[in-house]
């Protein structure tokens, strides 16, 4: 994880401004919704103006950001729109979330908070996880701004300068023109790109001109392999037991029996957890086989399902029975 936040969140007194949504949010939450994608990354989301947006649309969303403060005010205030919302901390640059995991990618003014190093990273984790024919939306910095061409501030490489003051300072931003753009984007088929400048705001004349990027990922479709997993007979400890409450949000009740399996972890460093079904009672320990997988895309571990041996149980049901969790989650059951 970064040693700096690229935006003071908890400083901001006037947090009213950075709740509305850009025009671009409004054009995409209705490009995506007419073209039937599903799931949205919102990339740096800062306070949530785009992710409570979106998720208004009907969308499956997941918040990113890199702080706890943008994020614990995302989660207030999306209790306060009416509004569910998956909000995760992360590096852009080593993104939580399995391969696949989304059909869209929206990044305003975010994803360029790198040095160059850096932000080649970003755009390997961008093509990780967005599904193939997967869309970005990514905005830029341009190198005929003024912070860039005439500021004098330092540069720690072609592309990057460094901030002296304000809420980013000592925030790498990375600035591109249109070759440093074919680069990054080598593996999508780049849609549109727009130059735009900023040239009046707040009431003075300025220099600030950003690239909008849109682009689809070229890649092949690939599914998770568990032949490995399903059908092992395994030894589950049990932590949270049948009844039980969730130790840091007690409302939520198991009605399953949930736990993990020593010696084996999981792609959140974990030891790796289970859903014991098809046992009516709370127990400490159970010996079963593995049935299926519940796959979750954003995020970083998956869940095993164990039953008793020869249990028959059907999808739907699973489903059914792990939903009281897997709900915040988007995910898929593997048999």
């Amino acid at each position: 994880m970064k040693d700096y936040i690229p935006f003071d969140w908890k400083n901001i007194e006037n947090k009213s401004i950075w709740l509305q949504p850009c025009e671009e949010s409004w054009y995409y939450a209705e490009k995506w919704r007419r073209e039937g994608r599903k799931s949205i990354l919102d990339l740096g989301c800062g306070l949530g103006r785009h992710s409570v947006l979106f998720a208004k649309y009907g969308f499956k969303v997941t918040a990113m950001d890199i702080s706890n403060d943008a994020l614990d005010f995302l989660k207030d205030y999306m209790k306060k729109q009416e509004v569910d919302i998956a909000c995760r901390r992360g590096d852009m640059e080593n993104m939580p979330f399995a391969d696949n995991a989304f059909d869209c990618i929206f990044a305003m003014h975010s994803a360029g908070h790198a040095d160059t190093a850096g932000m080649h990273k970003i755009m390997r984790e961008i093509k990780r996880v967005l599904k193939p024919g997967g869309e970005v939306f990514m905005t830029l910095c341009s190198k005929e701004t003024w912070t860039y061409a005439e500021s004098g501030l330092p540069k720690v490489d072609e592309n990057t300068v460094i901030k002296t003051d304000g809420p980013e300072q000592g925030v790498p931003h990375f600035f591109v023109d249109r070759a440093d753009i074919e680069s990054l984007f080598a593996d999508f088929e780049i849609v549109k790109v727009r130059h735009i400048d900023d040239c009046f705001s707040e009431g003075r004349w300025k220099n600030q001109k950003h690239y909008f990027i849109e682009a689809v990922i070229r890649k092949e479709c690939t599914e998770p392999d568990y032949s490995d997993i399903i059908g092992r007979l395994v030894n589950c400890k049990i932590d949270r037991p049948l009844g039980g409450t969730h130790p840091r949000l007690p409302h939520i009740v198991y009605p399953v029996n949930y736990g993990y399996i020593e010696g084996i972890f999981a792609g959140d460093g974990a030891e790796q957890d289970i859903y014991l079904l098809g046992i009516d009672e709370p127990v400490e320990e159970y010996s079963g086989r593995v049935i299926a997988v519940y796959h979750r895309l954003n995020d970083n571990e998956d869940k095993w399902i164990v039953v008793p041996d020869g249990y028959e149980i059907t999808e739907e049901e699973i489903l059914k029975q792990i939903s009281f969790q897997e709900r915040f989650f988007d995910g898929k059951l593997y048999m």
